[in-house]
């Protein structure tokens, strides 16, 4: 995610590092690409602003709003040309000039993200290559000529990191592979379900009983995107030239399929967000077939109950107590001040979130420990901890070993915040603090 980074750090610069000033640069990458994916269009933008999807990662501090937003441009400029060149009876070039500079940096924002990205934007360029015939593609060439230099100048350096990263192992987290169960949540999120299930700490522990709680709501709501997708899927291809239509299936396809099967192989979980691209697609397929819908009055009704349950997937998402976010803000003063204090500390979560909350990672005093997968016989080197802070058990401690020494060291649980638990030991006088 090398251009992501960069950008987050001037970002950081300008805005700050707070919670909301690190957020708030998403909408720098959304409200753009909104613009260009909608092209006026009401119901692309009614759609988009239900979307839980959407709602839930214009509230993260990650790389996938970035990719969202290119990837909405991208879609819609494509989607200009592809038109464009379809028909023959028009002239002039299929794009502005403007509008060939602005697809270009959307083509180097994606493929900036992260490889994942760049993966998606070699499926959007090759559709759009592959959707019409040589001979009715215009492009004037003082339009192109500059930001084609502009892309190979970026885009050859960045696909030389990429595979230099790739040979060094780099990759998702290995927590779990990739299954039918990940491809079913990522669907799961991309459509828009996750705001009225349980949260995702509750999914982790995988409780069928908390699951079946929600079941009538996701049901209804399994109903009605159904019957949206199917309707944008008979629109697409009443209006979509054949030829068009296999080119942007077997791009989009293809990208899926590599993404999925790398995971699979590579032995890391695909999620919806691995896919973030793809919700350009889902977006546009939905609001074709809520507005071939809207013509019948059954229809409708139709197409009011898709929105409604889908802003409260999205509101519920974004402000329900079960939906919050890992709690990295308590989770950290509850550390600072125990530093401050003398103990000592183990942090069995986020690196990059402790930095974030300005917790200190190191071996000596005054610092908390990171530990990370750790192997059996970590701790017998290791001074004692008085104080422990764990988080997502199958990502950081996958083998159970630091659960394990918590069980034979007596720790107990005292303190529980969202994602994280504080471990103390029953016995306080079993090991001394720092200093």
């Amino acid at each position: 995610m090398p251009f992501f980074l960069v950008a987050i750090w001037a970002w950081e610069k300008v805005a700050g590092d707070g919670e909301v000033a690190l957020r708030v640069m998403n909408l720098l990458w959304l409200i753009p690409g909104l613009y260009v994916f909608a092209n006026g269009r009401v119901d692309r933008l009614l759609v988009a602003a239900s979307s839980a999807f959407l709602w839930y990662y214009v509230d993260e501090a990650r790389p996938y709003g970035m990719q969202i937003g290119a990837s909405l441009m991208v879609f819609g400029l494509l989607e200009r040309a592809v038109v464009a060149a379809s028909d023959r009876s028009a002239e002039g070039p299929l794009l502005r000039r403007y509008q060939v500079w602005l697809l270009a940096f959307g083509l180097i924002a994606l493929a900036g993200s992260s490889l994942l990205g760049a993966i998606w934007a070699a499926a959007a360029v090759g559709a759009a290559a592959c959707a019409v015939h040589w001979r009715v593609r215009r492009l004037a060439n003082s339009h192109i000529i500059g930001p084609s230099v502009l892309l190979v100048v970026v885009l050859a350096p960045l696909g030389l990191y990429y595979f230099w990263t790739v040979l060094g192992g780099a990759g998702g987290t290995k927590v779990a592979t990739t299954d039918a169960r990940t491809l079913l949540f990522s669907a799961y999120e991309l459509l828009g379900f996750a705001g009225l299930g349980p949260g995702r700490t509750d999914l982790r522990a995988g409780e069928g009983t908390i699951v079946s709680s929600y079941l009538v709501a996701l049901a209804s709501y399994a109903i009605l995107v159904a019957a949206v997708t199917l309707a944008g899927l008979i629109q697409a291809v009443r209006n979509i030239p054949p030829r068009t239509l296999a080119a942007c299936a077997i791009a989009f396809t293809a990208a899926a399929a590599l993404i999925l099967v790398a995971g699979y192989i590579l032995h890391w979980r695909v999620v919806g967000r691995h896919l973030a691209p793809a919700i350009a697609v889902v977006l546009a397929l939905q609001a074709a077939g809520a507005t071939l819908l809207w013509r019948r009055p059954v229809g409708k009704l139709v197409v009011v109950g898709f929105l409604v349950m889908a802003l409260a997937s999205g509101a519920s998402i974004r402000f329900a107590q079960r939906h919050a976010k890992d709690d990295y803000r308590a989770a950290a003063t509850v550390v600072r001040t125990a530093l401050t204090g003398g103990d000592r500390v183990w942090w069995s979560a986020d690196a990059l979130g402790a930095l974030v909350y300005h917790v200190p990672l190191g071996k000596g005093c005054g610092s908390a420990l990171y530990v990370f997968e750790p192997r059996p016989g970590f701790a017998a080197a290791l001074e004692a901890p008085t104080l422990v802070v764990t988080s997502k058990p199958d990502i950081y401690d996958p083998e159970g070993v630091l659960a394990a020494f918590l069980s034979d060291q007596h720790f107990q649980v005292t303190e529980t915040f969202q994602a994280f638990q504080v471990w103390r030991r029953a016995s306080p006088t079993v090991s001394l603090p720092c200093g």
